[in-house]
């Protein structure tokens, strides 16, 4: 299995990946199934009830996935990896293609390769996309160390990065080195949220957080996290923004395939002219179609009570 994990790792890195790494299937470390279960207790999921449902699966991935062995974790980095500093903002990751299909696209020669290696079971390709705790995953293949922001953060691209897995029945040599916490005593990602998010334990409560609301929420943002959004109309990269391990500028080909061909509004004029044929044809492959344009209209009334 030596040869073909070596396969493996080297067609991913062609592929645009930056980092791979393989870990044992099982469940997931008890203290991390404490922290989210204490975590959903609190209430700090808000309305995002999905998150509820499936503990199980989440817990487990040979239960989300049956007859999985191993779990192959792979980072990429954004199609964007310089934070947006104009009047109207969004988060870095969202310029450009919807990183869900292009990064399962880009996986797609890796899967033929394992599925040829075991016919008998199929492999699946995840990325944001199940129940599945994808930092714990990529941390114990040895991509990363968790952040005090709960982020990934990889020593050389920090927290820039997209994560995503194959769960595969064939197994491997396991001897990945997991990173201990590099934080030291730094505390500007906590430091710098304006609605004061974070939870102290590597969590977020996503009734104080911006992009929660600005993507995931149904109701109007209330003003007392409005009032201190500094202009996100889609996520929120500020903490990310302050991080020491994301001043490294890096140039990426990769990077540049990811990224948009359309002409982002810079104006929230532009914004609430746009009608919502242009933004499906500029917008519909994107991130920002999870939202969709009412939602970012409202997302700029929100900043922007006398617009």
């Amino acid at each position: 299995m030596q040869k073909l994990e070596s396969e493996i790792t080297e067609l991913l890195l062609q592929q645009g990946f930056i980092a791979v790494g393989f870990s044992e299937a099982g469940p997931v470390h008890s203290s991390w199934q404490k922290k989210f279960k204490d975590w959903i207790k609190a209430g700090n999921n808000s309305a995002m009830q999905w998150l509820e449902r499936n503990t199980d699966k989440r817990t487990d991935p040979t239960l989300l996935h049956p007859g999985t062995q191993t779990i192959i974790s792979m980072l990429h980095l954004w199609p964007e990896t310089e934070f947006d500093s104009r009047t109207i903002k969004i988060a870095a990751y969202a310029h450009g293609s919807d990183y869900h299909l292009y990064l399962k696209k880009q996986a797609e020669p890796v899967i033929k390769l394992i599925a040829a290696a075991d016919p008998a079971f199929r492999p699946v390709f995840i990325t944001d996309s199940a129940a599945v705790f994808d930092r714990y995953w990529a941390w114990k293949a040895g991509l990363g160390f968790i952040g005090k922001n709960g982020f990934l953060i990889n020593p050389m691209a920090g927290s820039r990065v997209f994560i995503s897995h194959i769960f595969t029945s064939l197994v491997f040599n396991y001897n990945p080195t997991t990173l201990e916490n590099s934080c030291g005593t730094c505390t500007k990602c906590i430091n710098s949220c304006p609605t004061q998010a974070f939870n102290g334990d590597g969590t977020i409560d996503a009734r104080k957080c911006i992009a929660y609301y600005n993507i995931e929420s149904k109701e109007i943002t209330p003003v007392s996290i409005s009032e201190k959004n500094p202009g996100w109309i889609f996520g929120c990269d500020i903490c990310q923004t302050e991080c020491p391990y994301n001043q490294k500028k890096i140039n990426s080909v990769f990077s540049e395939k990811m990224k948009g061909k359309w002409m982002e509004p810079s104006t929230e004029k532009e914004w609430m002219d746009m009608s919502k044929t242009q933004f499906e044809c500029n917008f519909s492959h994107t991130p920002l179609q999870r939202a969709g344009l009412d939602k970012l209209k409202q997302n700029i009334i929100d900043l922007m009570p006398g617009l």
